[in-house]
């Protein structure tokens, strides 16, 4: 965040450089299937990413009315999921139109998560003098006789 983001930059030495890597990460199936992961030692394909997908789930109950909405939706012990499904809430439309609801999630996040970085970012790189760098885009894992990919966007 903004505290963390601000300490980090004023450690970095005056002739240095930061360089800023993030994005969401989403699995594909060696069948194709997005949202989905094979992982060694795991016989199970499991969902990848489940934070994401479960954010997905919470916003399609709140678009289609089945969604349980009470204040216990952000929980302190559990205030980073809280955070993934506020920040996908304008996204809502979007998904729900989209033809593959689970090829779109990550790039919904994607946008959502570059507005609020660059937010940090813009809020506290006053300690880098040097420059700074920042490489964003979607983190493609795959199983584990496959190489994991990066999808560059910004």
């Amino acid at each position: 965040g903004n505290t963390g983001f601000g300490a980090m930059s004023a450690h970095v030495p005056d002739d240095g450089f930061c360089l800023t890597i993030h994005g969401p990460h989403v699995g594909i199936t060696q069948d194709g299937q997005i949202g989905k992961v094979e992982r060694s030692g795991i016989a199970l394909v499991d969902n990848c990413c489940g934070s994401a997908i479960a954010a997905s789930n919470y916003l399609k109950g709140i678009t289609d009315g089945s969604a349980n909405i009470n204040t216990g939706i952000q929980l302190f012990s559990d205030f980073q999921q809280g955070a993934v499904q506020e920040l996908i809430l304008p996204f809502g439309k979007r998904l729900n139109d989209a033809d593959n609801r689970m090829k779109e999630l990550p790039y919904a996040l994607y946008d959502s998560q570059d507005i609020l970085v660059r937010d940090i970012i813009n809020g506290g790189k006053g300690g880098i003098k040097a420059g700074l760098a920042l490489l964003s885009g979607i983190q493609i894992n795959t199983g584990p006789d496959t190489l994991d990919y990066f999808h560059p966007l910004r």
